[in-house]
């Protein structure tokens, strides 16, 4: 453990980040030993750290957790990241070492650990890839089959979903698996290596917090959790608290952590609400480490007698029955319901196990007869009920809070959201005339809403409500200035939630005319950002001022939201291959990258041929180069967004501003469709890649929106007279030679 003095400079440090912390100690006369200092509550971190409004250069990670229903937003620095990302490269290292580990997969969540994963297996010198946890099981055992990871790292309740849908674990020929997220305990990692053919000593725990980063590692030669470096761990009951928590079993504590190297968060004694068993010191090489032996389950004031419920106990009861079991505990109200998935389960054996939850843990059984909670109900799958649905990553234990008023379910089949999708697919017969190729356009214009966004807008609205995250009267807060913030506004109108739109100055004022004919509020930034002079930073953290002023807010973030891209593997390129077959080239525009990212994702998952073409404005900072002044929304952008995966696109085409106003007129002029300006860079792309495309070729194109919302830029020729200083060529004058 550090020395007194040592502690001394952490609080000054910590003070210099927050000066809030001052208020928490005793000025003058404060004792730095570390027991003297105050704990780092949720409650204090709700009141000044979490609900605060980060600097936007700097990485957040939100997640849920707040009492306020809000998500928490915590910071990580360069120098943060370049610990979290050093401490877990060790370890890992440490942990594959001598295995012949050289390809690894990330199958989890998103946050911190899932985007340094890559990164790591980089470091260490690994062939990587990752899978995002949204799409269905059968991607995930597709992709493991199809890349053949040595090492897998991933969460405990996706496992169980690998596990249960897989024919036979074993023939995936993996070697090490490293776990992270939920509780994983010793019994079911047994039963997890016993299925994938391994040594119980290759699958290892790892617990971690997105406050503090990587915590503790479960050693199976000691067989304890050892804490990692940076990290200073102690126990406290739940007296200390003082937040009316019922007392803990004999060896049994509330892990508090400091960490030594965190630096945007006040790391010293946060209070993680995780009980451990057992904590003690051992000597590892000589050296005294810390460690507990359990983790068994989490305490806290909304839990309401949540904080008796083991999945700890509960899960060594079920995997005495059944070893192939899939467990989900819910606490609703004051009912217990444990789900079990098994396909071995016999009816016959719920009795026993529910009498067997009682006994061991008797604070459970002293509840039900006090009324306090119900009868614990055991569910077989068999019996025609299933675990949590929803994505294949889910906690074992959760939380239902009670409903006043239940949301009515969201229907897409109705009104306006009915007319999302299945856009039609033209051939354009005039721009290409005996190129010895056929382009084939796909008309997202046609969308109600008038763009391609009014599926990724549709795709994220749904999933938080199906969340709970929102519902009628929630406050939805996005950064646009065109075609997402159109959707977002149509969609939130006609499901009663209110839209601000936080705009910038290049704007235009037909995009203004229609959000505010959609009943949006205009929240306008007229200054960029100081040090990228781009507004999208400038807009990004006007959203997170809004966010801490307004109760009941929430951001779909279409930056880095998954289900942005995922609404285009699950509608838009599935409705072109169903309709085309086989597609030799797919021509899109970037921009966020969400839609690129979700056709190339189904492009890659499918095995399909089609190579992927982005299409990218000149300045743009997406693919690299310098930055320069870009007249069109919708095409480019001034950072790298997080979609970005260079490995899936073939082809990088630049085009310039006057190339989009020719696309886009040469469009208009031949084939009859008036269409936006990243429609024209699109057209414009396949022009400069006429002579590489293959003779015979199938090329797809994406026609974003429509061109209503240009007729003051593009399609004016006294503003091309005042931006480009000439009339440009006629369309059929150059473009189309």
């Amino acid at each position: 453990m550090m020395l007194m003095d040592n502690w001394r400079d952490k609080v000054l440090e910590v003070i210099g980040q927050f000066p809030w912390y001052k208020g928490l100690i005793d000025g003058e006369k404060v004792n730095y030993s570390l027991q003297n200092l105050p704990l780092m509550t949720a409650d204090i971190l709700e009141t000044h750290y979490y609900s605060s409004s980060p600097d936007a250069s700097l990485a957040v990670y939100r997640t849920s957790g707040t009492s306020t229903g809000r998500r928490k937003a915590i910071v990580y620095s360069e120098e943060d990241d370049a610990h979290y990302t050093g401490i877990k490269t060790k370890l890992f290292g440490e942990l594959i070492a001598g295995s012949g580990c050289a390809r690894a997969l990330a199958d989890m969540g998103t946050g911190h650990a899932a985007n340094t994963a890559l990164t790591i297996f980089d470091r260490l010198g690994l062939v990587s890839s990752s899978i995002p946890f949204e799409l269905p099981i059968e991607q995930h055992i597709g992709r493991i089959q199809a890349f053949k990871p040595d090492l897998l790292y991933t969460m405990p309740s996706i496992l169980d979903h690998i596990v249960y849908a897989a024919e036979d674990p074993r023939t995936f020929g993996i070697r090490k698996i490293i776990l992270v997220g939920e509780i994983a305990t010793l019994e079911w990692q047994r039963n997890m290596a016993r299925l994938f053919g391994l040594e119980p000593q290759d699958i290892t725990d790892t617990y971690g917090s997105i406050e503090i980063g990587t915590i503790a590692y479960y050693s199976h030669d000691l067989g304890r959790y050892i804490f990692a470096d940076g990290v200073v761990a102690e126990v406290i009951g739940t007296e200390a608290l003082g937040e009316g928590l019922d007392p803990l079993g004999a060896g049994e504590g509330i892990l508090v952590l400091t960490s030594t190297v965190r630096r945007l968060l006040p790391a010293i004694r946060f209070v993680t609400y995780d009980v451990v068993r057992d904590f003690r010191a051992v000597k590892i090489n000589g050296m005294e480490k810390q460690s507990f032996g359990s983790i068994v389950k989490r305490v806290g004031r909304e839990l309401k007698h949540g904080e008796k419920i083991s999945i700890y106990d509960i899960e060594q009861v079920v995997y005495r029955h059944l070893q192939d079991a899939m467990i989900r505990v819910r606490v609703s109200s004051n009912a217990l319901t444990v789900y079990i998935q098994s396909r071995s389960a016999d009816p016959s054996i719920v009795p026993a196990i529910r009498e067997e939850i009682r006994e061991c843990i008797p604070e459970i059984g002293l509840m039900i007869r006090n009324h306090l909670l119900d009868d614990i109900e055991v569910i077989l799958a068999s019996d025609g009920v299933k675990p949590q649905t929803g994505q294949v990553k889910n906690k074992k234990l959760y939380y239902q809070k009670d409903k006043v008023n239940d949301r009515a379910e969201l229907n897409l089949d109705t009104g306006i959201l009915s007319a999302i999708g299945k856009t039609p697919l033209i051939k354009l017969d005039h721009l290409f005339p005996q190129s010895g190729f056929s382009v084939y356009a796909k008309m997202e214009l046609m969308n109600p809403g008038g763009s391609a966004k009014d599926r990724p807008a549709l795709w994220m609205i749904k999933e938080a409500w199906k969340e709970g995250l929102i519902g009628p009267g929630t406050v939805i807060i996005e950064s646009s200035s065109g075609n997402m913030a159109i959707s977002l506004a149509m969609i939130c109108k006609y499901l009663g939630m209110s839209f601000i739109s936080v705009v910038d100055s290049r704007t235009t004022e037909m995009n203004l005319q229609i959000l505010k004919a959609l009943g949006a509020t205009i929240d306008y930034i007229d200054c960029p950002d100081s040090e990228t002079g781009e507004f999208l930073p400038a807009r990004l953290k006007r959203v997170q001022q809004l966010l801490t002023e307004i109760p009941g807010s929430y951001w779909p973030n279409q930056y880095a939201n998954p289900n942005n891209y995922l609404s285009h593997y699950h509608t838009t390129m599935k409705e072109i291959v169903d309709e085309l077959g086989q597609v030799d080239y797919l021509f899109c525009a970037v921009s966020t990258c969400g839609t690129i990212r979700g056709l190339a994702e189904y492009v890659k998952d499918k095995g399909l041929q089609t190579k992927i073409v982005a299409v990218d404005a000149a300045g743009s900072a997406i693919f690299g180069g310098n930055q320069e002044q870009r007249r069109f929304p919708g095409l480019g952008a001034g950072i790298v967004p997080p979609f970005c995966r260079t490995d899936l696109i073939d082809h990088i085409v630049h085009v310039t501003d006057s190339d989009i106003v020719k696309g886009c007129r040469a469009l208009a002029q031949k084939e009859s469709v008036l269409a936006g300006a990243s429609s024209g860079g699109v057209l414009a792309a396949i022009r400069q890649m006429k002579q590489k495309l293959t003779p015979g070729a199938v090329c797809a194109a994406i026609l974003h929106d429509k061109g209503e919302r240009y007729l003051d830029t593009v399609f004016s020729d006294s503003w091309i007279q005042s931006q480009f200083g000439q009339q440009l060529p006629a369309a059929d004058e150059e473009f189309l030679t």
